[in-house]
């Protein structure tokens, strides 16, 4: 199979997307969110959110690797490398802040090179959709971090907690996407 140009593939994974789930679905879950953390009646804390985003990123990053192991196909061990990723950055190491931003970078770019290993996976509604949820999701996390929305009423009461909720939550959706994806053939 021939690499396609850069718009040529972003064609192809669009047109696999569900742009409704992929921004409805991180907003709504935050509108719920906040509420139940307004009302206190919120079950976790921002510890215990951080404790279980470590074991989640960890526990997909071994189970893409076992998948890669067992299969043999260079997706999977892509994939772990994605996870990886999102697990360094969620143990916080002085300095990875950059370094994971690159790591991600060069992870795209990878599956940019190499599109005849990743076309199969891509054509697939299901792994684009979660996928670009789960990094919605994440991306709203990560500006929440960052305060974009302190303009927000009472977003000093949630910030904190929603940011890591969201954050787990695209980890998940992220681990997922990854872990179950399947090839999805052309018929001809």
């Amino acid at each position: 199979m021939e690499n396609p140009d850069l718009s040529e593939q972003l064609k192809l994974v669009s047109t696999s997307a569900n742009y409704w789930l992929i921004f409805c679905v991180p907003l709504v879950i935050a509108g719920l969110i906040i509420q139940l953390i307004l009302y206190q009646v919120y079950p976790f804390d921002k510890y215990l959110l951080e404790d279980v985003a470590l074991l989640v990123t960890s526990g997909f990053c071994l189970l893409c690797f076992s998948r890669f192991i067992y299969g043999k196909e260079k997706f999977f061990l892509w994939a772990t490398g994605m996870m990886l990723v999102l697990f360094i950055r969620e143990i916080h190491p002085p300095g990875s802040s950059g370094g994971v931003y690159l790591g991600l970078l060069a992870l795209f770019y990878v599956a940019y090179k190499k599109h005849h290993l990743f076309a199969y996976y891509f054509r697939s509604k299901r792994l684009v959709t979660l996928l670009g949820t789960g990094f919605f999701t994440y991306f709203l996390a990560v500006t929440t971090d960052q305060r974009f929305w302190k303009f927000v009423p009472a977003e000093k009461i949630f910030h904190t907690t929603l940011e890591e909720s969201l954050e787990l939550l695209g980890h998940i959706l992220i681990g997922c996407a990854l872990l179950f994806a399947t090839r999805k053939y052309i018929d001809s």
